[in-house]
């Protein structure tokens, strides 16, 4: 693939850089610390594609919307967009996409206003940061890549990403076989890393300088390139090698428990077992669904899934969502509130589990891994956690887990029986 003199100046990609560029994978994601120069990479491979070929529909994205003007575009326009005008930005100062003189278009998409972009089918679309993204914002943009578009030879869902958590979906997907996750490291940078000698830049000198000084999550994964697990870890516990299974068909006669959080962005549901021989309970299957679908369409798909299988109890919602509940139990599903509603003792429980090593998550739950690895306490202005969630609202797939673990696990009053004979009148 050619990419000298596409501006003037010129680019030249080294490294994992260069191997992203030129891989033609249908998923693909560079990752790697800091300033390795992954984002600058991705955009110039956008926009070679799309003035190479007529037409190419293309799609910039974010996880926010609200992030992508100041950050990626901002090095679109300033590192890759020729000056001649050749290319038009529509939107002003927050432009919605650019426009080349053969036809092709750049679109600017979020996953959070997804809808008006990603409903249509596009050749590439770039995912940028996607460590920030959930599976499901992965799955969305490549139900939308899968060649129909038709403008290019190939169709790819490609990304960016900082290291991020050791559960990450990314991680999981690349094990899985459906994504190809290429490495780059600060030496794949020109501008910190002199090509030829191999010596370090003036420039490298002051960027590295910086990231040796991070502290923490922040230096494994910025500065080393490493997964590591986030600044205050709830699940510090969890390990893969103790914790997750290969997913297995679980035997007819294990009692089986289902854990939903029936309302938010992502409508999510986990199945359990209980091993009686061993004594541990199987997370063996997962739900998630964005908003958009109706309770009864989200009942039948559970339902579905359940099929053939005796479900001892449903179990779901806080003890604000009793309407949710009731819409549930209206569409077939029997579900019934957690016998604890305090969040920080269902997390407690489901630590406990881990803890003893009673409680194992099977690979194919990739949402319910992926959120494990990235919950986290707030941290305060000194960076010691706090007792808040940080981004609680997220986390669908853990609200589900802990409805179910917590009602399995509640402690039962122990009863005492007093035989107290009474004399019934008239009798002796």
């Amino acid at each position: 693939m050619s990419i000298r003199g596409v501006k003037e100046g010129g680019y030249t990609p080294y490294g994992g850089c260069k191997e992203f560029m030129e891989c033609r994978d249908p998923e693909v994601i560079i990752a790697g610390p800091a300033e390795t120069g992954k984002t600058l990479a991705a955009l110039w491979l956008l926009h070679i594609q799309a003035s190479k070929y007529p037409r190419a529909s293309i799609v910039i994205a974010r996880k926010r919307y609200s992030d992508v003007h100041s950050t990626v575009l901002q090095t679109l326009k300033n590192k890759v967009l020729p000056q001649d005008g050749s290319v038009i930005a529509y939107g002003g100062e927050a432009p919605r996409w650019y426009d080349y003189s053969n036809g092709s278009r750049i679109w600017v998409a979020g996953m959070d206003k997804s809808s008006k972009v990603l409903s249509s089918e596009h050749d590439i679309i770039y995912f940028n940061q996607a460590e920030e993204g959930t599976l499901t914002d992965w799955e969305i943009i490549t139900t939308r890549t899968t060649g129909r578009a038709g403008n290019m030879p190939y169709a790819q869902a490609i990304g960016d990403a900082n290291p991020a958590h050791p559960t990450h979906w990314i991680l999981q997907r690349r094990d899985m076989g459906h994504l190809k996750l290429i490495t780059n490291t600060h030496t794949d940078n020109p501008m910190l890393f002199d090509p030829v000698t191999g010596e370090i830049t003036e420039q490298g000198k002051r960027t590295m300088g910086t990231l040796d000084r991070l502290t923490g999550a922040r230096y494994m994964r910025l500065r080393k390139g490493l997964w590591a697990a986030p600044e205050g870890a709830i699940y510090d516990i969890f390990d893969a090698e103790r914790h997750k299974v290969k997913s297995f068909e679980i035997p007819i006669a294990w009692p089986r428990i289902v854990g939903v959080d029936p309302f938010g962005a992502i409508m999510a549901g986990v199945w359990l077992a209980w091993d009686p021989q061993n004594q541990v309970l199987h997370v063996y299957r997962e739900y998630a669904e964005p908003f958009g679908l109706t309770v009864p369409q989200h009942a039948a798909n559970v339902l579905k899934l359940s099929k053939g299988e005796t479900v001892w109890r449903w179990i779901g919602g806080g003890p604000s969502e009793r309407a949710w509940r009731l819409e549930w139990q209206a569409a077939g599903v029997p579900l019934e509130e957690p016998s604890v509603s305090e969040v920080w003792v269902g997390i407690d429980r489901v630590y406990q589990l881990l803890r003893d090593d009673r409680l194992m998550i099977h690979d194919c739950c990739t949402n319910l891994l992926n959120e494990i690895g990235a919950y986290r306490r707030k941290l305060d202005k000194d960076g010691r956690a706090t007792e808040n969630i940080a981004d609680k609202e997220d986390y669908h797939m853990l609200d589900a887990l802990r409805y179910a673990v917590v009602t399995l696990t509640q402690p039962q009053e122990v009863g005492r029986i007093v035989y107290d004979p009474i004399r019934i009148a008239g009798r002796r």
